[in-house]
């Protein structure tokens, strides 16, 4: 087993920084979605989220992905 350096160290905080965000996010919207329900705001609210999402999802995968160089 190889110790771990200090970049994939502070790769790995950074990553479950953005994941944490990304919940939060997603908690948000879910809350917004499920007061907003009954509006036509709704969709402006709730489409752009999956995009969102993917793009820190994107961003993490390429921090750890440089990680392990």
């Amino acid at each position: 087993m190889h110790a771990k350096t200090a970049k994939q160290n502070k790769a790995e905080l950074i990553v479950v920084g953005i994941a944490v965000i990304a919940f939060v996010l997603g908690l948000v919207a879910h809350l917004a979605g499920a007061s907003f329900a009954n509006s036509d705001f709704f969709g402006y609210i709730a489409a752009p989220i999956p995009l969102i999402l993917a793009v820190i999802f994107l961003i993490s995968y390429k921090i750890a992905a440089n990680a392990e160089d």
